[in-house]
């Protein structure tokens, strides 16, 4: 089925598998069954509009309104519109010092249902934070049984890892992004098993490779690309030890020869052949970064996936269609962000271990409730009110109707719901518009924040061996967006152990370099550069790469 997207009017399919998905997902009130309805917006725009009310990176310090004491929060003290939020610190927020049914409220079927859920959210308190089993990890969000760990985000069982995203099983690494079971590697982006890397993409089972990509059992390889169980080449080609270790010397800890690698490094990956996309293992997936994953379509970041269609970031997920961050065994979503064990769920933010839920968000250990905020173990509610099953069998297919009526069923949250600014929110990183643009599309902007922009106590040193114990007191400024910020006693360590230099750049800037690394989550129609053969990637036509299918790349490597 093609259709013309409300927002964009780029055409888009609504594919029959999509058709099926939606067929078989439904929610059964009494005798009458719903489905979520077909998408009016083409699936960037859906993706968007999702991930425009994920905040992963931007911490603030904020008091909370349940005890006035200082907190850190993913939300500003200062709204961009309205009043401020209601914030609680975790602990305030899971005990049993306030009730979220107190909320509570009758619907009103004359209303908007977006209209009226707004209300809720402005009166309903949020969490601060969301964590889970961490230790000394209080400046870190998305995260879970993490030690010693500091402005990390989507990461689980991690220790001393700091500026980083998406960290699985790592130890004593920094700014890194997509890292899995790996130590003390440092700007490592989507690599696994990796040890005393630097500067390291799309990598796996490496030891001490430098400014490198697609090296799969490589040691001591520096500006080295699509090698395989190689040792001491630079440049792809093969040294000494002695030859190889003196060259790498020249650079290491110098803040301005590694800006001139690193400069190298990125034309280097210009030039290199280029497998359509990083899937391992998989059965029938297109998109980027899958593995283990099968019947995965335009997918991107999904491990152990199966009957899946536009998710991004997904851990063992299941029949789920045009959602983001679902993991570990979601099942049967669709048009939602943020799960864990999440069944039958549509149209919902950040729901965990629930099922049959329908536009509500916050929700923990919840089944059977619809427009509901900030609920724990909680069913058959409606905008916070507890009914019989009886009673909500019958009202909420009344909603649907009325919502129907109103052209709002079938929609997600409308950006205006989102606490965020744009430039604060997921959705900036893979469809970055400017504030103008962004305004003109009815999303908010977080203004800067002038107290962020001092000037700097001190300048950054050349080596990190003249870097003295008092740049921890230090203000310094970046060198690309002039934004302050510090270098914490832990992270100094590491510089001096791992002989790297201290950055020039604030961790947001750092973040977006490595984020660089990646291709857009958009699907193109290209051909091998080898053999000719057809084949759907994510580099671009009009792009310069040498791009080949998964048969040619095999052959060049092995």
């Amino acid at each position: 089925m093609e259709r013309s997207c409300a927002i964009c009017k780029n055409g888009f399919a609504v594919t029959p598998d999509e058709e099926a998905f939606i067929g078989k997902m439904a929610f059964r009130f009494g005798a009458k069954t719903v489905h979520p309805d077909l998408p009016l917006l083409c699936p960037d725009c859906r993706t968007q509009k999702r991930t425009a009310h994920r905040n992963e990176r931007f911490l603030y310090k904020n008091r909370s309104s349940f005890s006035g004491k200082d907190i850190v929060s993913i939300y500003a003290p200062e709204p961009i519109v309205g009043e401020p939020l209601k914030i609680y610190s975790q602990e305030e927020w899971k005990s049993d010092a306030w009730d979220p049914m107190s909320y509570g409220r009758d619907y009103d079927l004359t209303r908007s249902f977006f209209e009226q859920f707004e209300s809720l959210q402005k009166d309903v308190p949020r969490m601060a934070l969301i964590s889970l089993g961490n230790e000394n990890s209080g400046f870190t969000t998305g995260t879970g049984y993490c030690k010693n760990c500091y402005l990390i985000n989507s990461s689980e069982y991690c220790e001393d890892c700091y500026y980083g995203k998406l960290l699985q099983r790592c130890k004593n690494s920094v700014d890194c992004s997509y890292l899995y079971d790996s130590d003390l590697c440092y700007e490592a982006f989507s690599c696994t098993k990796c040890y005393g890397c630097q500067w390291l993409a799309h990598s796996q089972n490496c030891q001490e490779c430098f400014f490198s990509s697609n090296l799969r059992g490589c040691k001591n390889c520096c500006l080295c690309s699509n090698l395989d169980h190689k040792e001491y080449h630079f440049l792809n080609q093969p040294l000494s030890k002695e030859e190889y270790l003196k060259r790498v010397a020249t650079f290491r800890g110098s803040l301005h020869r590694t800006q001139e690698v690193q400069a190298l490094w990125k034309d280097a990956m210009l030039k290199m052949v280029h497998k359509y996309a990083n899937i391992l293992n998989c059965e029938n997936c297109t998109g980027d970064a899958i593995e283990n994953s099968r019947n995965c379509i335009d997918c991107y970041d999904v491990t152990d996936g199966q009957d899946c269609r536009s998710v991004q970031v997904g851990v063992e997920p299941k029949d789920i269609y045009h959602s983001s961050n679902m993991y570990v065994r979601s099942e049967l979503c669709y048009e939602t962000l943020g799960t864990i064990e999440a069944h039958t769920v549509a149209y919902c933010l950040y729901v965990f271990h629930s099922q049959r839920l329908l536009y509500s968000e916050y929700c923990f250990n919840c089944s059977d409730c619809f427009g509901c905020s900030g609920l724990t173990r909680k069913k058959f509610c409606i905008f916070n009110k507890q009914y019989t099953e009886e009673e909500y069998e019958k009202l909420v297919p009344k909603i649907i109707d009325a919502m129907k009526q109103a052209g709002e069923w079938g929609q997600f949250f409308p950006v205006s719901l989102s606490p965020f600014g744009y430039n604060e929110s997921l959705a900036s990183e893979y469809f970055p518009l400017t504030e103008e643009q962004a305004k003109a599309k009815g999303f908010l902007w977080r203004a800067k924040d002038i107290r962020d922009f001092r000037p700097q106590t001190a300048a950054v040193p050349e080596h990190i061996a003249e870097v003295p114990e008092s740049i921890t007191q230090e203000v310094l400024a970046c060198s690309v967006c002039q934004r302050n910020y510090r270098i914490i006693p832990q992270e100094l360590a590491f510089y001096r152990q791992q002989i790297v230099p201290v950055p020039s750049l604030c961790p947001d800037c750092r973040y977006v370099e490595r984020l660089n690394l990646r291709n857009p989550r958009k699907l193109w129609s290209r051909m091998c550069a080898k053999c000719g053969k057809g084949m759907e990637t994510t580099y671009s036509p009009d792009r310069s790469e040498t791009v080949v299918c998964e048969k040619c790349y095999q052959s060049e490597i092995y």
